[in-house]
C-alpha cells in the first residue's frame, strides 16, 4: 500500500552529499535540480517572491535560451526589466550603475551552450553586482567543468551537468526559499552518479583543437577568431555548403562508430532531432545564418587524437559534396 507522502529532508540530504561530492567550501551551499531550466526558474522565481518589494531585474540576452520562458511573468507583474544584448555591453560599470536601486537580480551566462564561447565581462559584472548587493545569477553550461570561481556572497552559479541534472552553488547571502524541488522524489545515488559520469572525460586542449581547426580549413570555416575567448573543450567549425549531420554520419562509418556512439562525441545544430535550426536563431546573438547552422560541427577533443582524423573528416565532406552535385 502506497503512503503518498514524500520526505522533504531527502532533498536536503542530497544537497549535502552534492556539496561534498563537488568539494565546495564550507560556507557554500548547493541545491540540486532536475535540469538547468528548473534551476533557473526556481532560483529566480523563489527570489522574486521572497523579495517582492524589489520590482526590477536585469537580463543579458543572446547568450543562452534558458531565460526565454521567464520574462513574460516579470512583464505581466509589471517589473522593470532591464534587457540588454550582451553585444551591447560595452561598459559594464556604466550598465550596472544604471540599474534601478530596487533591482533584485541580474541573469546572464558565463559561456555559450553550443560553441563554448566565453564572455569576458562576466567576472567584472559579478563583482560589481555583489558590491551593489544585487544577486548575480550566472549560468554555466560547461565552464564549471574546467574553471573554479570565487562564489561571492550575492552570487549564485547555476551549473548544468546533464539535461536532467543541475546544481545551484549559493553564495552566503542567498536565502531565498525553494518552490517545489524539496517536494519531488529524488534518487540520490542516481543523481550523484549522473554528476560523476558527466565529469568523466572532460578535458581542454587548446593546442590540439587549434591544430585540428587549421588542418580542416580547406573545407571548413573557422568559427572563432584567433583572439576569441572560448572553452577549449571542443573543436568548432562550419562546413559552408553541406549538411554537418550528413558529414558526421559519413565520418562515423569510417571510424567504426554507431550513430549512438558517434553523437556522443560529435554534434551539430543541424541534427534532425532538433526539428529545425530556427530553435537556435531566436535567442543567439549575433544571429547565425541558416547556412552556418546547417554546417556547424562541434567535436570532442578525444576524437582529435584519432590517427588521420582530419583527413577522414575532409574525405567525408568531399563525399557528401559529390553526392549533392550533378551534371546535366
Amino acid at each position: 500500500m502506497l503512503i503518498d507522502v514524500l520526505r522533504p529532508e531527502a532533498w536536503e540530504d542530497l544537497n549535502d552529499r552534492v556539496k561534498t561530492s563537488l568539494e565546495l567550501d564550507v560556507k557554500i551551499r548547493a541545491r540540486s535540480y532536475a535540469g538547468l531550466g528548473q534551476a533557473v526558474f526556481e532560483i529566480s522565481q523563489g527570489t522574486a517572491q521572497f523579495m517582492s518589494h524589489k520590482k526590477a531585474i536585469g537580463v543579458l540576452q543572446g547568450q543562452t535560451s534558458v531565460f526565454d520562458s521567464l520574462l513574460p511573468y516579470y512583464y505581466k507583474e509589471t517589473y522593470d526589466v532591464a534587457v540588454l544584448s550582451h553585444l551591447k555591453l560595452a561598459n559594464v560599470k556604466e550598465w550596472v550603475e544604471g540599474l534601478k536601486k530596487d533591482t533584485c537580480f541580474v541573469l546572464y551566462s558565463e559561456d555559450h551552450p553550443v560553441t563554448g564561447e566565453k564572455y569576458g565581462f562576466v567576472e567584472e559584472l559579478d563583482k560589481l553586482l555583489n558590491e551593489k548587493r544585487i544577486f548575480s545569477f550566472r549560468v554555466s553550461h560547461a565552464a564549471h567543468f574546467h574553471e573554479k570561481i570565487e562564489i561571492r556572497p550575492y552570487t549564485v552559479r547555476l551549473c548544468s551537468f546533464t539535461p536532467s541534472a543541475a546544481v545551484a552553488v549559493l553564495g552566503e547571502r542567498f536565502r531565498s526559499p525553494t518552490l517545489m524541488a524539496q517536494n519531488m522524489s529524488w534518487n540520490a545515488d542516481g543523481f550523484l552518479n549522473e554528476l560523476k559520469t558527466s565529469q568523466q572525460g572532460r578535458a581542454t586542449n587548446a593546442t590540439l583543437i587549434e591544430k585540428f581547426e587549421q588542418e580542416i580549413s580547406s573545407v571548413a570555416k573557422k568559427f572563432f577568431k584567433q583572439d576569441s575567448l572560448r572553452l577549449f573543450d571542443r573543436a568548432v567549425a562550419i562546413l559552408p555548403d553541406v549538411s554537418a549531420e550528413a558529414v558526421a554520419q559519413n565520418l562515423f562509418k569510417k571510424l567504426g562508430l554507431s550513430a549512438e556512439q558517434g553523437w556522443q562525441k560529435i554534434n551539430s545544430s543541424n541534427m534532425c532531432h532538433w526539428s529545425a535550426t530556427k530553435m537556435f536563431r531566436h535567442w543567439w546573438e549575433p544571429t547565425p545564418s541558416a547556412e552556418d547552422l546547417r554546417g556547424l560541427l562541434v567535436i570532442s577533443p578525444e576524437l582529435l587524437n584519432t590517427k588521420d582524423f582530419a583527413k577522414m573528416l575532409i574525405s567525408s565532406y568531399e563525399e557528401v559534396k559529390a553526392q549533392q552535385s550533378w551534371d546535366v
